[in-house]
């Protein structure tokens, strides 16, 4: 049967433990990179130049990147092989090399020489689905796997909630006090819908002060917005710790369940809840790799146990972009940074 007409059948691998190879770092193969990086902890970029998106997976642990061009030792003990340069040449070149080891090769630009398909991929935490057309039909099978995950999160939006309990764990534990007021009517009702907007900012990152700012919002039963703001000053600390002290102070700041859109522009935070390079660093004992642990441990894990009680939706928004409330909780997190009052940032043993 000539290749146009195959049908390929889809087999789930379990990918976790087997080493993957993407050559190259442009468009398509930061796509095939996303998709991949869920489901292996060993996934190799080749490319000379890569994008900050990139660098921030290999930061966090989820990649290796080598930033020079190919050579042909690359492959060795590879699983799979994904070609993906620019250049048509090389990626043939690519090719032959996988043939002759005898490693399955997909060629980006070239459908006739795939020893497999990416499929586009619809899945949550229990469901996996992949949709392919073989290279035919791109457009169609986004278009399906659009659907699949539209059927995935309206089954979330039906399931059972767990019941709705108050907080029972430790009361908030800011470096400010939070105002008793705004907190009573937090936690008048359960599950009331918050909206944390956070800022973090250091002078002379990693080695000077810093600071981080804070506003909580919700709107009543009768429509009126309720908003405190939070700040503190630190006399030596790094712009990550005080991006994740921010997240901390607003979540602590409630004592009962509430369904949150939380709003920073770090990618750093944001980033480690929806790419889920937390859950791959806990799996590793909070290390990046073999030989580099997590920064800032501390804080992430009191930053997990203050969203613990919470439904959360981690929203990027960029920063000095014109966002409101962005713009003023960097005016408080820089404020802070400057005024006095500073105090100590205390790195907790773990």
């Amino acid at each position: 049967m000539e290749k146009k007409n195959r049908k390929y059948f889809p087999i789930f691998v379990d990918l976790m433990d087997r080493k993957i190879v993407v050559v190259g770092a442009g468009t398509i193969a930061k796509r095939r990179i996303r998709a991949l990086v869920d489901f292996t902890e060993h996934l190799y970029v080749i490319a000379p130049e890569v994008n900050p998106e990139l660098r921030d997976l290999d930061a966090a642990g989820r990649l290796t990147i080598i930033r020079r061009k190919y050579e042909k030792g690359d492959i060795c003990s590879a699983s799979f092989v994904i070609a993906a340069t620019n250049d048509n040449r090389l990626n043939q070149e690519i090719y032959a090399d996988c043939k002759e080891a005898g490693i399955p090769v997909n060629v980006c630009n070239d459908r006739t020489r795939c020893d497999f398909y990416f499929p586009v991929l619809a899945y949550d935490d229990t469901i996996v689905a992949g949709v392919s057309s073989a290279g035919h039909d791109a457009a169609g099978s986004k278009r399906v796997a659009n659907q699949i995950r539209e059927m995935l999160r309206e089954t979330e939006k039906t399931a059972e909630p767990a019941e709705c309990k108050e907080h029972l764990g430790n009361q908030p534990n800011c470096d400010m006090d939070p105002d008793e007021s705004f907190k009573t009517e937090i936690v008048q009702k359960t599950c009331r819908k918050v909206r944390i907007f956070t800022d973090g900012a250091a002078r002379g990152n990693p080695d000077g002060p810093g600071g981080y700012g804070v506003i909580l919002q919700y709107t009543d039963a009768a429509g009126e917005l309720h908003e405190r703001e939070f700040s503190q000053g630190y006399v030596k600390t790094t712009n990550n710790r005080m991006e994740l002290m921010a997240a901390i102070v607003g979540l602590e700041a409630l004592n009962r369940p509430c369904e949150i859109e939380l709003y920073s522009d770090s990618q750093y935070l944001i980033k480690a809840f929806n790419e889920h390079w937390l859950d791959s660093w806990i799996k590793k004992n909070w290390m990046r790799n073999k030989t580099d642990p997590v920064k800032n441990v501390d804080l992430w894990k009191r930053l997990l146990s203050a969203a613990g009680p919470h439904r959360i939706t981690w929203n990027w928004v960029k920063g000095h972009d014109g966002h409101p409330e962005n713009e003023r909780c960097d005016q408080l997190a820089t404020g802070a940074a400057d005024g006095e009052g500073l105090i100590e940032d205390i790195v907790q043993a773990i």
